[in-house]
């Protein structure tokens, strides 16, 4: 079962669009406007997002590009009134997957729902380090007798990282390019984000090392 994050303001679109892919199965997390999203993705497994380009709230290409920038990589459909060519440009440069221009038809909605998932789905694959198992397509890791279910994208994509080129020293500039895919991402954005991973999984906590103005090593 797909689980969407659904955001649109047209209460009628909004719950017409529920009622049919709820009856294609999927299951809908719907919202009328912005909202705490990176909380929301940190906590669930979304396959996933169908938001309006036009909320409330303000233009939902600014709200893609922090999500991209903080590393968050589910895809993104755009619906959207706004149909130039510049639009829709704009919205596949800041971070979307596809762009839907009202009015549409279900069928294509539902087609491109199917393509956009299909082609972000991760390879079943796995990666181990010590006693530490990551279950990238599951977003899981084990170790030992534990598990740890429903990580964030940014976990996976961190532990990856680190699993991928252990005991290398990793510069902020490498983990910003591998992870957040920009050479952008600032060093306090990548701090807090293995604080929290280190939070989040207490035994990995010893093997992760910060090296002073470097960056950080798994050994």
């Amino acid at each position: 079962m797909l689980n969407i994050i659904l955001i649109e303001d047209d209460k009628d679109l909004n719950e017409l669009i529920s009622l049919r892919l709820g009856q294609e199965n999927i299951k809908i997390y719907s919202y009328f406007d912005f909202f705490d999203l990176e909380t929301f993705l940190d906590t669930n497994e979304i396959d996933l997002i169908i938001m309006d380009r036009n909320l409330p709230s303000g233009d939902s290409v600014e709200m893609i590009k922090h999500l991209r920038k903080k590393g968050y990589m589910e895809p993104v459909i755009f619906l959207s009134a706004k149909t130039l060519q510049k639009d829709i440009l704009e919205g596949f440069e800041q971070g979307c997957d596809d762009y839907i221009c009202k009015p549409f038809d279900f069928n294509e909605l539902l087609f491109r729902i199917k393509a956009v998932t299909k082609r972000n789905k991760t390879p079943k694959e796995q990666i181990s380090y010590q006693d530490f198992t990551l279950y990238i397509e599951e977003r899981k890791l084990t170790y030992k007798t534990n598990t740890f279910e429903n990580l964030s994208t940014l976990d996976v994509e961190l532990l990856k990282c680190f699993f991928n080129h252990k005991n290398q020293l990793l510069s902020r500039q490498f983990l910003s390019e591998q992870v957040w895919k920009n050479d952008t991402t600032s060093d306090k954005t990548i701090n807090t984000a293995i604080l929290r991973l280190k939070q989040k999984i207490p035994q990995i906590k010893e093997n992760i090392i910060s090296v002073r103005s470097v960056g950080y090593k798994l050994c």
